[in-house]
């Protein structure tokens, strides 16, 4: 759970090989990235979330594992491509601080807002918009080579907005292609009629500015892989990224960003994303027919982090899978297959419910957790559409 002091916005950082590139929503990379790699929730599919809650307690999924574990008991299944985060540094040459990097967490989010009790408020759930710019953190060591790590530490006197860009915020969006986030309800501060918000809502995110080291040490102690004083924080050899931050008044400037004043800014841990080979209906063609049922799916069980090691063990009852973006659905079965270093699950094709011409891609996404707790992305990127 989160304090009413805070977020701790903790992410887990898809494997660290080599440099990757962000792709389609959520399909992962074809080889393990260093910094440039997507997000995912922590083993709990804990929400973000934002202080002061007194104002509005929003929470939101940066997954699609997280929507299934926090909103789809309540409202159903929402398409995967509606969360879709990634974090993306940049060198900058020109801090005062002794930083070098800047570093963006931006992408589709779903939101909603809870009452006192941590439950969802009917009718607020909403497709949103996060961007969350850290400025002038610092890269140490060399990308790729295991040690590799970057922070963000405030000093007494920094300005808020020389922390976190001016530009950082969760915009909540009045409409939505999924039925469920359309139109949201509840967001008090934004513009709203009966039916819901008339407009898109953004909400400030950032940190206020401390005086003193005391009043750091006391919103910003050490704790897990933070330091005192840090906002942000990753680790190449864990794939660990964090952020801590605030929030302002709906479609407020920076200026009105608080942190409940007096309380420990503290949240939850994450573990990381790992990207693993798939292979759709093990054919050499690997031809999707949207109006088939089960065909087999199968997920590497070789660890990209160490390959000579031992199999990874994938938990057949978190594996989920999507097609184009749309809803998830859950394997009829899985089943462990050593003599090929695959777990092999089986889904009906038409439950996918893709609408495609022959020889169009299909972008199959699935997802889940090993036994060691990370979390899986996996994809073919072969597959094509064979509609008959």
């Amino acid at each position: 759970m989160f304090s009413k002091s805070s977020v701790w916005a903790v992410v887990a950082l898809a494997a660290f090989m080599s440099l990757g590139a962000f792709v389609f929503p959520q399909v992962g990379h074809a080889q393990e990235c260093v910094w440039d790699c997507d997000l995912g929730s922590d083993i709990l599919d804990n929400p973000w979330g934002n202080s002061p809650q007194s104002q509005l307690d929003i929470a939101y999924c940066i997954d699609p594992s997280c929507v299934i574990q926090n909103l789809t008991p309540i409202i159903g299944f929402i398409p995967s491509a509606d969360t879709n985060v990634g974090l993306v540094p940049t060198a900058n040459s020109t801090c005062t601080n002794g930083g070098n990097t800047d570093v963006t967490i931006s992408g589709p989010v779903v939101a909603w807002l809870r009452d006192t009790s941590g439950n969802v408020v009917p009718g607020s759930p909403a497709q949103a918009q996060l961007s969350i710019t850290i400025k002038c953190a610092t890269l140490n060591g060399t990308p790729g080579g295991g040690l590799s790590n970057i922070s963000r530490v405030v000093v007494p006197k920094e300005l808020g907005t020389n922390v976190f860009d001016a530009s950082s915020s969760i915009i909540i969006l009045a409409s939505s292609t999924t039925p469920s986030l359309n139109s949201p309800k509840g967001w008090t501060g934004c513009p709203s009629n009966n039916q819901g918000l008339t407009s898109n809502c953004a909400f400030p995110l950032g940190i206020v500015q401390f005086n003193n080291n005391n009043a750091i040490a006391n919103a910003l102690p050490p704790a897990g892989s933070f330091a005192t004083g840090e906002v942000f924080h990753a680790e190449e050899s864990t794939r660990f990224a964090g952020v801590r931050d605030c929030k302002g008044t709906a479609n407020g400037l920076p200026s009105t960003i608080a942190c409940s004043n007096g309380q420990i800014l503290t949240g939850g841990n994450s573990l990381a994303l790992v990207f693993l080979t798939g292979n759709w209906s093990g054919a050499n063609t690997h031809t999707f027919n949207p109006k088939s049922g089960s065909n087999p799916y199968d997920i590497t069980t070789i660890d990209p982090t160490n390959p000579s090691g031992p199999p990874l063990i994938i938990l057949p009852g978190t594996v989920v899978a999507s097609a184009n973006g749309g809803n998830p659905i859950f394997p009829t079965g899985c089943n462990d297959i050593p003599s090929q270093n695959v777990e092999r699950c089986f889904f009906n094709a038409r439950d996918f419910n893709v609408v495609c011409k022959t020889g169009q891609q299909v972008n199959l996404l699935v997802t889940g957790q090993l036994q060691d707790g990370r979390k899986f992305n996996s994809t073919d990127p072969t597959v094509t559409c064979s509609s008959k």
